[in-house]
């Protein structure tokens, strides 16, 4: 097993971001790729509430009402690198939390929680600024970088609503 001293951070982590090793990390699924977050940033797993559609003046990124808010929704296919986003029934809503921001990351399912097991990343893995670590023996999966995501996603929304 690799030490957590001789696994290299992705530079520009944060205290909040990084893991200890066996934190529980919950592996998600979508368009074929799993990945892992951590479990101490989701608040609830909830299905897939297929959307209505209602006119726009211009494009406003994607909400899902939850308990009578309106929470930022990402599709964990277009971070995994999917082109187009299929909704189905069967899928799942993850809501994330960190700090005071939430927003819904939509998986094609959840599938377990398992031990952080601090990795290498793949050879050719990306560097993408959403990935906190990498963790697994047998085949390393990118951690998401919860608050970065929910930063972002909270940036993106509010463009939105302009």
């Amino acid at each position: 097993m690799v030490g957590q001293a001789e696994v290299p951070r992705p530079p520009g982590r944060t205290p909040e971001t990084v893991l200890a090793e066996r934190e529980e990390l919950v592996s998600v699924r979508a368009a074929g790729w799993r990945m892992l977050v951590p479990l101490r940033h989701v608040e609830r797993v909830l299905p897939a509430a297929m959307p209505s559609a209602r006119p726009a003046g211009e494009a406003a990124a994607p909400v899902v009402a939850v308990g009578g808010e309106l929470l930022p929704v990402v599709f964990a296919c277009a971070l995994a690198g999917g082109a187009e986003v299929e909704l189905d029934a069967s899928q799942q809503m993850v809501l994330l939390a960190a700090h005071d921001r939430r927003a819904i990351l939509w998986v094609d399912a959840v599938e377990e929680v398992v031990a952080h097991a601090p990795a290498r990343p793949p050879p050719g893995a990306p560097r993408g600024e959403l990935v906190a670590a990498w963790s697994g023996v047998d085949r390393p999966l990118a951690v998401l970088d919860v608050p970065r995501l929910l930063t972002l996603s909270m940036d993106t929304s509010s463009k939105g609503e302009r």
